[in-house]
């Protein structure tokens, strides 16, 4: 039995496009906000499983009570197994403790969630730094689950790069660069910082020569879009020729990020659409669908 797929305010085209790959029609619920700022939800009646899709930017503190107002009125509804879709998961970053009295902001969200209701959550390529998917998962009951949007970005950027060398921005970045790399039956490189004063920083490849060829940069997130500028000027200055920059969650914050990744030498800006942005030219939807099929 097919699930129902109920739509939060920040992505209703991603709703859509799940439930059109599932062969399902999406649920819109009535979100509104009285003057002072409380949010009003009104949703129908639902029962079995239901898909709650709710991608956390460009507000995620809001998009998050939003998250857990709907689920608990899911779950009173009738829902017996809430799977919330969150594309791209917020507060992730934040995962330790690096001074007392710090919070460990992701645990608290998981246990937010965890009270309102929520079964399953599916996202898409976390942006997970000193813990991995197991570990996180160890902080709550809820089930967490990955897809990737990598393969798609990859296909996508290769349509516009001859044999080109895959980079990754730094160590994180290795598993995405190399499965990229995989796919167009290419090479692949993780870049290495290199201080030079405590205002500057050099970025360049460990080993790879990358004159004259074309040059996928690919990364799970960009936020303010720093690091990459860094990459592409840095691989100008070796000599690469067409410059690509694919990333599943295109944050680019400040209203000059994506035209300073273009000025330092990009030729071509690809992301999914986890974020609605300018770039969003890969539909993670039917990736999401699929592994809902098998969740389900």
């Amino acid at each position: 039995m097919m699930p129902i797929v109920v739509a939060g305010s920040s992505h209703p085209g991603m709703a859509h496009s799940i439930a059109r790959a599932l062969g399902v029609k999406a649920r819109f619920p009535i979100v509104e906000r009285f003057p002072d700022g409380e949010i009003h939800i009104v949703a129908p009646a639902v029962d079995g499983t239901v898909v709650y899709v709710q991608t956390m930017h460009p507000y995620p503190n809001e998009m998050l009570t939003e998250m857990e107002f709907a689920v608990d009125l899911l779950k009173e509804q009738g829902a017996e197994r809430v799977i919330a879709v969150v594309p791209y998961l917020a507060y992730t970053r934040q995962d330790t403790r690096h001074v007392d009295g710090e919070a460990v902001a992701v645990r608290t969200m998981l246990r937010l969630l965890e009270a309102a209701g929520v079964n399953d959550i599916l996202s898409v390529d976390i942006h997970l730094h000193r813990l991995g998917l197991e570990d996180l998962s160890a902080m709550t009951s809820i089930k967490l689950h990955e897809v990737s949007a990598v393969d798609a970005l990859a296909k996508e950027a290769g349509r516009f790069l001859n044999k080109p060398v895959v980079v990754g921005p730094d160590s994180e970045s290795e598993r995405w660069a190399k499965r990229a790399a995989e796919l167009l039956s290419s090479s692949y490189d993780v870049l290495e910082k290199r201080r030079i004063s405590p205002k500057e920083i050099e970025i360049r490849p460990k080993t790879m020569d990358v004159k004259g060829r074309d040059v996928l940069i690919i990364d799970d997130i960009v936020s303010t879009g720093d690091t990459i500028k860094k990459v592409i000027e840095s691989l100008r200055a070796r000599g690469a020729n067409k410059i690509a920059a694919a990333f599943t969650h295109g944050v680019l914050s400040g209203e000059d990020a994506a035209a300073g990744l273009y000025r330092a030498g990009a030729d071509y800006l690809v992301s999914a659409n986890t974020i609605n942005n300018e770039f969003s030219r890969v539909d993670v939807g039917p990736i999401i669908a699929g592994k809902l099929k098998e969740l389900i």
